[in-house]
């Protein structure tokens, strides 16, 4: 299913490099592609399946848009076609889009934002069992949120981008960060497609907090798993509210995390006909951990666009609701993406 893509008799140049793909968004732009006359697509509650390259794709077309309630899985199970779109929902240019409780499961990469995700915000999507990653985050200057979701592959995340806000999110698999200085790519005004110029990207500059760090697939090295893989970034975290089980760490500079190194929490998927459940064992000591609620205020600018983390409308947004949409004690709101999971073994129904 495609959403859009800007093409020209020059479209070619962008196959092959950075410097090409900038050029054809100057062209798009030129000739009247903005909030406008461009995408404010509605992609609701389908089932997208057995797709050779990708689920849900677009260039630019998605800009502005809702991607909510669908199930998306077997994408390139068959590797009959190959190249950069390979995933069950991947993106260009995700501006003010929301991606919001998607069932993705079964693909190389799960979602892959591509360049320009500003304003882009990823919201209670269930991932797991895919080959590469559940996100790719690639070239991107923030701001842009990620909460609530259940990432459950042995790779929960792939970071080569800066200014993105990590919230109330069960990481179950290891994480992968990079730097990429030997791209130039776009960051935009706000809530426009204008662009007001082009970086690389050093990395870190990251928010994570309240979320939940439980390795439960260990063909990653142990460093990997958790945040400590961030502390040589030249700009920071900012954490707060993180749980750490299983001998995944925190960054260095996070004050109070709850670490957990003994206890296997039992992170697990079980399928029931059309319904899934979540496995899982948090402990005892997991209701007392302090956590506070996040907000734009909490959040701060991304630093590269110095835009604060808001909704599309301009408004300040707050995290305060869980995965299945249930509110959070704004003096405690818990980590990870449910209110209060009890103690002891537990399944819990999350599709």
């Amino acid at each position: 299913m495609s959403s859009g893509k800007y093409g020209d008799e020059f479209d070619n140049t962008s196959a092959n490099s950075a410097e090409g793909y900038v050029k054809t968004i100057e062209r798009a732009l030129t000739n009247g592609w903005n909030k406008t006359t461009v995408g404010h697509h509605i992609v609701r509650n389908n089932i997208i399946s057995d797709c050779e390259q990708t689920g849900i794709v677009g260039s630019l077309g998605a800009i502005f848009s809702r991607i909510e309630g669908n199930h998306i899985y077997n994408i390139w199970t068959k590797r009959l076609f190959n190249g950069a779109e390979i995933g069950g929902i991947k993106l260009h240019a995700a501006i003010d889009v929301l991606i919001r409780k998607n069932r993705i499961h079964n693909a190389c990469r799960g979602l892959w934002l591509d360049w320009m995700a500003q304003g882009t915000r990823v919201s209670g999507n269930l991932l797991y069992d895919h080959s590469s990653e559940d996100i790719f985050v690639e070239v991107n200057h923030g701001p842009f949120l990620i909460d609530n979701n259940i990432l459950l592959s042995g790779c929960s995340l792939s970071d080569v981008s800066e200014g993105g806000a990590y919230v109330h999110n069960l990481v179950a698999g290891a994480i992968n960060a990079w730097q990429e200085l030997g791209r130039e790519t776009p960051y935009h005004p706000p809530h426009t497609t204008e662009v007001a110029g082009l970086v690389n990207v050093k990395g870190g500059e990251d928010r994570f907090f309240n979320n939940i760090f439980a390795p439960a697939n260990l063909t990653e090295p142990r460093d990997k798993f958790g945040l400590r893989m961030y502390d040589a970034r030249e700009f920071p975290l900012q954490t707060g509210g993180n749980v750490y089980y299983n001998g995944a760490r925190p960054s260095a500079r996070e004050m109070d995390p709850l670490v957990v190194p003994n206890l296997d929490p039992g992170i697990a998927i079980v399928e029931k006909g059309n319904d899934v459940y979540l496995t899982m064992n948090p402990g005892e000591g997991f209701a007392k951990h302090s956590t506070s609620l996040v907000s734009t205020d909490r959040l701060g600018k991304a630093r590269i666009p110095g835009l604060a983390y808001e909704n599309p409308d301009g408004s300040p947004l707050k995290v305060d609701l869980d995965y299945f949409g249930k509110p959070r004690d704004p003096m405690a709101p818990g980590a990870g993406p449910f209110v209060n999971p009890r103690p002891g073994k537990q399944e819990i129904k999350v599709w």
